[in-house]
């Protein structure tokens, strides 16, 4: 082989190699800016959300007390909710325009976007109208609008929407990275190549091999020092994303607390007045008739059912027990409310001596046993339940444990099984782990360790004892 097919072969090898280089940099370049897009629209999701949800709650506020306070605040609310969205369409519109070679499902979310805007569009109609038959009709016939279910089933929709946007933009980056490992692997056989060429160089004609390999060197030694930072980059993201699924679920929790503060104040004030008010006049207008009688004893019932329907809203967003009587008496009433109304038998074990925890802490945990017990309900087929808190030397064990069908390996780390990934999520931010396994005799077991340091009030930490059990 001459000389001048050698040098023109490592060239040729050399200059495919920094093209190669520039390509996997601009693609990653890309990458970082559909995560960096991504995390916006998140964000700017999370605000349309909440935008409807406080157009919708100062809506019905003004529909239920005629207090033009909750007007207002219907009509700040209502005026945000199109220029978020309208922001949120411009960013994924660019990012497609962009990127649309790393985005193998563009005209899919293209048309989540357009739908997510019909549905706003519904609802904010929705909401007007109702507003628009308060005005002509009275509070009657608007009250009788909401009570149906068209404006939950609407707002349903766009979180399912808002949810499909958020899964194809993961898939996006997913793919993305794909790539970004596909071109450095060539890279790296393109190494090779160029090292190979050099040996015979260096055969060939050795001062000039060893210039050549000072070069390739040089080389070598940039792209280690690019894939470093291009891991640094990745770690970086993924940190990223796991701050912000956390900062979503916190959010949630506090739209909850203060959805479930709003109930009982606004809806609880106005349902005890009205059981006065019918009890009043129910003394002061008596009446043998029997119709008469048992209409009144109907309108008492129905009072009572929407208090006690208001309480357990109220016990499910937040539960007043978890803030006032702490996280075993929040575990013990979720238990024994959820196990009474589906009809199943259930055993508990609890704490002699309760831990105190820290507010997040404690919400994680009750939220655990309430999605578990809610993944028995719906998917198990159970009969009996077992909820167990213990503690196990420096660690919080938590267990909810059933006899039905059982979980197959496959769900357990299903891509799809997004509520077993909210709760890893849930133990592993505070450096826990999560086991979910089936049982010989048939049934499941979740169990998850978190560590005491990590959920625990620093006085409780300190005198805590070395170990203790639940009896």
């Amino acid at each position: 082989m001459s000389r001048a097919v050698v040098l023109a072969a490592a060239f040729l090898l050399l200059g495919t190699l920094v093209v190669i280089a520039e390509i996997n940099q601009r693609t990653q370049n890309q990458i970082d800016a559909i995560i960096s897009v991504s995390q916006q629209r998140q964000l700017l999701l999370v605000e349309l959300l909440s935008e409807l949800s406080d157009a919708e709650a100062g809506q019905r506020g003004y529909l239920l007390t005629d207090d033009e306070k909750y007007l207002q605040s219907y009509q700040s609310a209502r005026d945000l909710v199109e220029p978020t969205l309208s922001r949120f369409t411009d960013l994924f519109s660019n990012d497609i325009r962009n990127n649309d070679r790393l985005l193998p499902n563009a005209f899919e979310q293209r048309d989540t976007v357009r739908h997510l805007r019909v549905l706003v569009g519904a609802k904010l109609g929705e909401l007007a109208a109702s507003l628009a038959l308060h005005g002509a009709q009275g509070s009657e016939q608007a009250l009788a609008l909401i009570r149906t279910d068209l404006g939950s089933r609407t707002m349903g929709e766009i979180r399912e929407e808002a949810g499909r946007l958020r899964d194809m933009e993961r898939d996006s980056v997913a793919i993305a990275l794909a790539r970004s490992g596909r071109l450095q692997l060539v890279s790296r056989a393109l190494m090779g190549g160029v090292a190979a060429l050099n040996f015979v160089l260096l055969i060939v004609a050795a001062a000039r091999g060893e210039r050549q390999a000072r070069r390739r060197a040089a080389l070598t030694q940039q792209l280690a020092s690019e894939n470093e930072d291009l891991e640094r980059r990745v770690r970086r993201r993924t940190a990223e994303l796991s701050a912000l699924s956390s900062h979503l679920q916190q959010l949630s929790e506090k739209e909850k607390a203060a959805l479930a503060r709003e109930l009982h104040d606004e809806l609880g004030g106005l349902l005890v007045a009205a059981k006065m008010d019918v009890s009043w006049l129910q003394k002061r207008l008596p009446s043998s008739n029997p119709d008469i009688q048992s209409r009144w004893a109907r309108v008492m019932k129905a009072l009572d059912d929407g208090v006690a329907f208001k309480r357990r809203t109220v016990e499910n967003l937040r539960p007043t027990l978890l803030d006032n009587m702490g996280l075993v008496a929040a575990v013990r009433w979720v238990t024994q409310e959820t196990c009474t109304r589906a009809g199943l038998h259930y055993t508990e074990i609890y704490p002699e001596h309760e831990p105190q925890l820290i507010d997040d802490a404690a919400i994680m945990a009750f939220r655990l046993v309430q999605e578990s017990l809610l993944n028995v309900v719906q998917h198990a087929h159970a009969t009996q339940v077992h909820v167990e808190l213990a503690l196990q030397g420096e660690q919080l064990l938590i267990i909810v444990e059933d006899n039905g069908g059982g979980i197959g390996a496959d769900r357990r780390d299903a891509v799809g099984s997004h509520g077993l990934a909210t709760m890893r999520h849930r133990v592993r931010s505070y450096g826990g782990t999560l086991d979910i396994d089936a049982l010989p005799q048939g049934g499941t077991r979740l169990q998850a360790r978190i560590p005491l340091a990590a959920i625990l009030r620093q006085p409780a930490l300190q005198n805590l004892p070395a170990a203790a059990q639940f009896g």
